[in-house]
């Protein structure tokens, strides 16, 4: 909700247009060469983001000048709070803590852990350098925060299922 663009063909939510996760990192291998030389930046979470690591290699060797900003929640975090909330057993939603910003440097791009605001100077050392190749920054965040977009799709999830149970006969109306 706080990212900027230059216009609406500047932006494209893959993964939330088709309510899939891992998405994203493909996406980014095609829209690196059509950027025309601008800055192409991916937003992706941990969990979404292992599951196309391998296109990294891809992104770092054709992407002029790229970042990626990985909230790294440890968790499937859109999961934990969409069902986690609701009473389901959250382990499976939950995934081991990834160095992503070693990963990025084993491959040959800027990676920078961001545990607190200071870090992101990182970022601004690379923009000083002229944002040249890849800029990873491996975002720590809290999965016990919950964007308030989710508040408003877990209301209107709730909303939704009192209709229908309403409709069906089985929320208590009129049979």
């Amino acid at each position: 909700m706080y990212w900027s663009t230059t216009g609406a063909r500047s932006l494209s939510c893959v993964g939330t247009a088709y309510q899939s996760i891992g998405l994203g990192i493909a996406s980014m291998v095609g829209a690196g060469p059509a950027a025309q030389g601008r800055t192409v930046v991916l937003a992706a979470g941990d969990g979404g983001f292992l599951m196309g690591l391998a296109d990294l290699e891809s992104i770092v060797r054709t992407v002029e000048s790229g970042v990626i900003v990985i909230y790294n929640d440890s968790a499937y975090g859109a999961e934990i709070h969409q069902y986690g909330s609701v009473g389901l057993h959250e382990d499976p939603m939950l995934i081991p803590t990834v160095d992503f910003a070693g990963i990025a440097k084993a491959m040959g791009a800027t990676g920078i852990r961001v545990d607190t605001l200071e870090d992101l100077a990182g970022v601004q050392q690379w923009v000083d350098a002229g944002a040249r190749g890849v800029c990873l920054v491996d975002a720590r965040v809290s999965m016990h925060v919950r964007a308030p977009y989710m508040d408003e799709v877990l209301s209107a999830n709730k909303k939704a299922a009192a209709a229908a149970a309403l409709q069906s006969g089985k929320g208590g109306g009129k049979r």
